[in-house]
């Protein structure tokens, strides 16, 4: 499901205040990937990084 989080200060990277956990995954990736193009019920693949 989706989660609410708190971001801190943006540079090269969000920085995530509150909200998830160290099992918790988060996708990533440039704001309109993320803000445009994916919409809810995409499927997605993951990347253990």
């Amino acid at each position: 499901g989706l989660l609410v989080v708190e971001s801190g200060i943006q540079d090269d990277e969000f920085i995530i205040v509150t909200g998830v956990e160290d099992s918790t995954e988060v996708v990533t990736g440039p704001y309109s990937a993320v803000s445009r193009n994916l919409k809810r019920g995409t499927r997605i693949t993951t990347d253990k990084k």
